[in-house]
């Protein structure tokens, strides 16, 4: 993993001493909050100006040659039972080591920190991260959210800050009353210079990257493809993922234009970043998707919607478009707009989709708000 050089070491006495608490850390466990466990670690590090403490559920050895990081193990939630139950029993373990640890500021990923949190409110950053909870569409998935939007409020209205990733987040963590909010965004690891690579000759190639399931949006781009295949717009849709209703696409049939990629890794996910003319991602709701920042991070345009703090991270029109979620006739008319351009106008959007993402979510920039937030937790 890349990243700006390390600076010099702050001196001991004037590092501040973090606990970062998760319930998973990347490679070890998969999912967004858990690679932001991960590279967060990382960039702080480099700074030198924190001493890390990362309780985690995983044997220590992650952060091996990283300076200044420790690690404590703790017993990891076991997924066979009760969620919220093993989240409650996990956060017990957590409070046991904060009270051995003894840090400045606490960060808490997820609901890593509940238990005893009247404890550690007034040095707690909390980090709820997508609030998926707040945003479902469907009655039952309100339900099921039921009891975690709860706890969100439990833990917000205590936290010294918790953090929005921005856009209509913090609307949000502000309605529910939480004492302090935030906003930091998620962040990617940039390159210095654009990609190199070009989409090769022939149709426009869309790239989808994501689980196929409801609130993705996959029905909608479906009938999308659908409609180009049926007017004779060339165009490509490669698909990255695997989900729910993927058996179901494969058993009614796929559009003639749609290719299925399965699970990619990282070099062949770049790669197609890099040689897609555009990166469409129709959910439903949604954080503040990384892999929108991923794809603007190798300059490639982006179609989104409107949803969680996706306003944040595109520039409408400039570095791609931004569309109601849901709404079949927008994004077809969006993409079919997309295909009337010519490459040189793409080409331009994705560049300046490359500049934002290198002056707004670039990893050492998003550091280095981390560490303005846990300076102020500490006066």
């Amino acid at each position: 993993m890349t990243g700006a050089p390390a600076r010099a070491d702050a001196p001991s006495s004037a590092r501040l001493h973090v606990a970062v608490c998760t319930d998973g850390v990347f490679p070890h466990a998969m999912g967004g909050m858990q690679r932001h466990s991960r590279l967060l670690v990382e960039h702080l590090a480099r700074t030198g100006r924190v001493e890390l403490t990362v309780l985690h559920p995983h044997a220590p050895g992650i952060f091996h040659g990283l300076p200044h990081v420790r690690e404590v193990a703790l017993p990891p939630i076991d997924t066979q039972r009760l969620y919220l139950r093993e989240l409650w029993r996990y956060s017990k373990q957590t409070a046991a080591a904060l009270r051995q640890v003894e840090p400045d500021v606490i960060l808490s990923q997820g609901f890593s920190v509940w238990a005893d949190v009247d404890r550690f409110k007034d040095k707690l950053v909390f980090h709820p991260h997508g609030l998926e909870m707040f945003q479902g569409l469907t009655r039952k998935e309100r339900a099921m959210g039921w009891p975690f939007r709860l706890l969100v409020r439990h833990l917000a209205r205590r936290a010294r800050f918790t953090i929005s990733l921005g856009g209509k987040l913090t609307g949000i963590l502000h309605a529910i009353g939480s004492r302090g909010v935030a906003v930091i965004p998620n962040a990617v690891e940039v390159p210095g210079a654009p990609s190199a690579g070009t989409p090769p000759p022939g149709p426009v190639r869309f790239l989808f990257v994501g689980r196929f399931a409801f609130n993705k949006g996959i029905d909608v781009l479906m009938k999308v493809a659908q409609r180009l295949a049926d007017t004779q717009v060339p165009a490509l849709f490669q698909l990255a993922g695997d989900g729910p209703l993927l058996q179901q696409y494969k058993a009614t049939g796929l559009p003639a234009n749609v290719e299925l990629l399965g699970r990619v890794d990282d070099d062949l996910l770049f790669r197609l970043y890099a040689e897609s003319d555009c990166f469409v991602l129709p959910t439903r709701f949604e954080g503040m998707p990384t892999v929108v920042l991923e794809a603007m991070a190798r300059a490639c345009p982006v179609v989104v919607s409107d949803v969680g703090a996706t306003a944040d991270q595109v520039v409408d029109g400039t570095t791609g478009l931004l569309l109601p979620p849901g709404d079949e006739e927008a994004l077809y008319q969006g993409l079919l707009r997309f295909c009337r351009m010519d490459p040189a106008q793409r080409r331009a959007m994705g560049l300046a989709g490359h500049a934002w993402a290198r002056e707004r979510f670039d990893w050492p920039q998003v550091a280095q708000e981390f560490l303005s937030l846990f300076g102020q937790v500490r006066k």
